[in-house]
């Protein structure tokens, strides 16, 4: 057994006569005698059997953990999150329907950092020691020499998550709770040049462009990410397809965070929703005298990872773009280390 499959704590139950699409009428719908009327409230992952048991169809139901909640999808489908932070506690949760079995997997592994911030199912449980931060400049960016990890084209860690996209992406970024200091045609400007630096595996290693399936931005759009927050909790909603990129006040030392929807049959990933934090840390342009301040486009270049189905690379590996904890004062994430492009390219391959 792996480490990464060491650090998962799964809970799996059984649910007699769960079908995709659920036939059962909505809530407002059935009689007031109807005991499925009263189970609408979101499910403690340590109460899933017991939910399951009820009879009644648990998707569109909430399961959370008390930081993350995922609503379950319909049958045939995964759904789950991943985040980036600024600092704290790596912890995941995705909800698995099959159609006859709702799954819930959880899994944490400690960072060195106080607070606490929501990342993926598949962290590396590496340990390393606190590090700090000096930098220097190369191709005009300045790329982080962060102490006890290797240098970016030199690491070579990877994870992903089990799933891809074969088809091409297209979405739309909701501009309506962008912090008034950005400029939405700089934001968006960004968010697609990001799409295209992990997309097209952007780095300084010397490595080939890769054969990731093009995107597609279909413009501003007024409908909200499928993601929500609040002080304590982040959650992943009703499987829709629009694929938008929005702003959102997310809770910790979260910077952004991406909701995603595959189909664990065919491995490939049907949809994906991104929040980026509109709290004070964020600057599409990093400042001369910089501190506390975090590269956008760097962060939005992280969150397009997970959309592609990169994992985190867990701890000790600081310099590349899928770290969990991001560098501030820094646009080294804006291109991608050896690991980031070797994941990238084992799950879509290179132009030769």
């Amino acid at each position: 057994m792996t480490a990464r499959q060491l650090c998962v704590l799964a809970a799996s139950v059984t649910i007699a006569g769960l079908v995709a699409g659920t036939t059962s009428a909505p809530a407002s719908a059935r009689p007031a005698d109807d005991p499925c009327v009263h189970q609408q409230g979101p499910i403690p992952v340590a109460s899933l059997a017991a939910a399951a048991h009820s009879g009644c169809s648990l998707v569109g139901r909430v399961v959370t953990d008390g930081r993350i909640s995922v609503t379950v999808p319909p049958a045939g489908l995964s759904a789950g999150g991943d985040g980036v932070g600024r600092h704290g506690d790596v912890h995941g949760l995705t909800v698995t329907n099959t159609g006859t079995t709702v799954r819930a997997v959880r899994n944490s592994a400690g960072t060195a950092g106080g607070g606490w911030y929501l990342a993926p199912l598949s962290t590396s449980t590496t340990t390393s020691s606190t590090s700090t931060t000096t930098s220097t400049s190369t191709l005009g960016r300045t790329v982080p020499a962060r102490a006890g990890s290797p240098a970016a084209c030199k690491d070579r860690t990877f994870h992903l998550e089990h799933h891809k996209w074969s088809t091409h992406l297209r979405y739309r970024v909701n501009v309506g709770k962008m912090p008034k200091r950005f400029h939405k045609k700089t934001v968006v400007k960004q968010v697609r040049i990001a799409n295209g630096n992990m997309r097209k595996g952007r780095n300084t290693c010397g490595k080939p462009r890769l054969k990731t399936p093009s995107a597609r931005y279909l413009g501003r759009t007024h409908a909200r990410p499928n993601v929500s927050a609040t002080r304590s909790t982040v959650s992943c909603g009703t499987f829709n397809t629009k694929n938008v990129v929005g702003f959102g006040g997310l809770p910790g030392g979260l910077l952004g965070w991406t909701c995603y929807w595959w189909s664990p049959r065919t491995s490939r990933i049907i949809a994906t929703d991104m929040m980026i934090d509109n709290g004070r840390f964020l600057t599409t342009h990093l400042p001369a005298n910089c501190t506390n301040k975090w590269d956008f486009e760097g962060t939005v270049t992280h969150e397009w990872g997970h959309a592609y189905g990169m994992a985190h690379t867990g701890n000790g590996h600081q310099n590349l773009t899928m770290q969990h904890l991001l560098a501030p004062c820094s646009t080294y994430a804006r291109t991608l280390g050896l690991g980031d492009w070797l994941g990238m390219n084992k799950l879509y391959g290179h132009r030769h």
